[in-house]
This record gives structure tokens, C-alpha cells and sequence, in this order.
């Protein structure tokens, strides 16, 4: 095992005990530090795995529920869906992989609606939206690389914040909630087709056309482009 797996399987088992602690502590130093010591590890371990502690351990547990969306997601037959209902489904999915933690998302969504947290809440949910965009072999090269990221980030965030006061049977009333929105999408998407025929849109929809991020997915350099999130190897 490389040092990095090695490191990985240590982060992973200091999440897992921490979670067992957040319902109490909230994403806290004290969680942070009890969780080192019921898995064994030092001080000095965990400010090196997790350099800014606590803060550390919320993105971590969104970034690995991300990763359980796509391993689900590669195992899913989308086959026979169509493009929203794939959408959907992937949305679905993440929530499915954190159903159980519907406690921990309520105060991870405290912890990141505090003014201290919010670009790091945003730029997490962004990378959501980003990873299900690619996963579908999204090819946009305009402006529609932004504005399907900023879409599905509203969904998603949306989703959630309805998700943590869902009381139904296998959060069903969720999964139609994540269709409700897809449809209202859908409707808007609709709009913009007439609207790009419409001689008062028309300028604008030029206008965004000519924009630099045009070549976004082309040789350019992604990396100068705000929002754009590395895909992991």
C-alpha cells in the first residue's frame, strides 16, 4: 500500500469515528480530537492528515460522499433513461449515500451557511454539480459549461435543505421533490431555445457566445477558469 492509500485509510477511519460524534458535538474541535483518540492516532497525525483540523472534516465527508455517488453511479444501467432522468438520478443517488446521516447533514449545512464557510460550502457543492456533469460526458465548450454547473448546483442545494426536514418512508417525498425541480429545468431549458430565436434575446445569447470560456473543454489551460474543479486520477 502507498503512502497516499495509507493516508487515505487513516482519514477514512478518523471520519468514521467522528461521525459517531458529530450528532453531539457538531463538526467541533472536540469532535475532531475525540474521534484521533478513539482511533488510536496522536495530535500531531491529525493536523497532518487534516491540516486545519475540524474545519478539514466537512469537506472531507462531502468530498467522500461525492465518491460513493460516482461508485454507484458507474454501477447504475442508465441506459434506458433520458438525459434528465439520468440527472436526476445521479442527484438522487447522493443522497442516498448519506440517507443515513441525515442528522450530520443538517449540521454540516449549519456549519457551511456560517459566513466563514460559505465559499468552501459553495465551491463543494459546485464540484458536486461538476463530477455528475462529467460523469454524463458533458461536452459544452460556451457558456453552457457555467450555467449547467450553476443550475445543478441550485438543485442540489435545494434538495438538500429539503432533504433534512423529510420525514417520509425511504425519503420519497425527496426523490419527487429532485423530479419537480429537474421539470422546472426542463421548462426553462425550453424557454432559452425560444428565447435565442427571439430578436430581443438574440444580442445577448451573441454576446455570451463570444465569451473566452468558449474553449473551456479545448486546449486551453481549465485551470484559470473560476470554478473549475480538477477531476480526480
Amino acid at each position: 500500500m502507498s503512502d497516499n492509500l495509507e493516508d487515505k485509510a487513516i482519514k477514512d477511519k478518523i471520519l468514521e469515528h467522528a461521525l459517531q460524534h458529530v450528532p453531539f458535538d457538531g463538526w467541533s474541535k472536540a469532535t475532531f480530537e475525540s474521534a484521533l483518540e478513539d482511533a488510536n492516532l496522536d495530535l500531531e497525525t491529525g493536523y497532518r492528515l487534516f491540516p486545519k483540523g475540524e474545519a478539514d472534516l466537512p469537506i472531507y465527508f462531502h468530498e467522500y460522499g461525492d465518491k460513493k455517488m460516482l461508485e454507484v453511479l458507474a454501477e447504475t444501467d442508465l441506459s434506458e433513461m433520458r438525459y434528465s432522468e439520468k440527472i436526476a438520478e445521479a442527484i438522487w443517488l447522493r443522497v442516498t449515500v448519506v440517507e443515513s446521516h441525515q442528522i450530520l447533514i443538517r449540521k454540516l449545512m449549519a456549519t457551511f451557511l456560517l459566513p466563514i464557510n460559505m465559499l468552501p460550502g459553495t465551491k463543494l457543492v459546485w464540484g458536486t454539480a461538476d463530477k455528475i456533469w462529467t460523469f454524463m460526458d458533458d461536452d459544452s465548450e460556451d457558456y453552457n459549461w457555467y450555467t449547467k454547473r450553476m443550475i445543478l448546483s441550485g438543485i442540489i442545494s435545494s434538495t438538500f435543505l429539503f432533504f433534512i426536514g423529510d420525514r417520509s418512508e425511504g425519503c420519497i417525498d425527496t426523490r419527487e421533490f429532485i423530479h419537480r425541480r429537474i421539470n422546472d429545468v426542463m421548462e426553462f431549458e425550453k424557454f432559452k431555445s425560444h428565447a435565442k430565436g427571439n430578436p430581443i434575446f438574440k444580442p445577448l445569447f451573441r454576446t455570451l457566445e463570444k465569451l473566452p470560456i468558449r474553449n473551456i473543454r479545448g486546449g486551453v489551460d481549465k485551470s484559470r477558469y473560476p470554478g473549475w474543479v480538477p477531476n480526480e486520477e
